[in-house]
């Protein structure tokens, strides 16, 4: 499936829904060790960002993004427009629909558009549609022995999980002809 701007990208990329557990819970618990907050990440549209110069402030423009005020998300990709290059975690306050405002550390340098077209946006928020997980794989790193591998859902980042399912880890050694 392509990539189009706007298209959630993540979990489906594998290096943003890569965990590795260095320790396991024994037993079910409320609060499981070696969580993964999945997100979603989109591709934004070329040069989604307008900057003033003197100015922190960053307009950024995401077709239909549905952030609210003060909710989190981390911008990657994004080549220097106006003298800065908006990169990390930011929070936002909304404007309209289709845009949003960011601060930045530094003041842009011009009056200008840009970014590029490689900007994606991640959404801290791990309750959004659209989010799915189409594969879930547990691989032993090392001898390892009989683990549950428990599956969670939390619509508000860890503070509350439900539990989905279960599986048991068979214990199991790597050896150097494991394939």
């Amino acid at each position: 499936m392509p990539v189009t701007p706007n298209s959630i990208v993540t979990p489906q990329t594998p290096w943003s829904a890569t965990a590795v557990a260095t320790t396991a819970n024994t037993t079910y618990t409320d609060s499981p060790t070696n969580t993964v907050l999945l997100a979603p990440v989109y591709l934004l549209n070329p040069n989604p960002f307008s900057v003033t110069n003197a100015s922190p402030t960053v307009t950024v423009t995401q077709a239909e993004h549905g952030l609210s005020t003060g909710d989190t998300i981390t911008i990657a990709g994004a080549v220097a427009v106006g003298g800065i290059t908006p990169s990390g975690a930011y929070q936002v306050t909304v404007l309209t629909p289709n845009t949003y405002t960011i601060t930045h550390g530094s003041n842009a340098t011009s009056t200008t558009t840009g970014g590029g077209s490689a900007v994606t946006v991640q959404d801290s928020r791990t309750s959004r549609n659209g989010a799915r997980i189409t594969r879930l794989t547990a691989l032993a790193r090392a001898t390892n022995t009989a683990t549950e591998l428990q599956l969670y859902v939390s619509p508000d980042g860890g503070t509350t999980k439900r539990f989905i399912k279960s599986a048991l880890l068979a214990a199991y050694t790597v050896a150097t002809t494991t394939a």
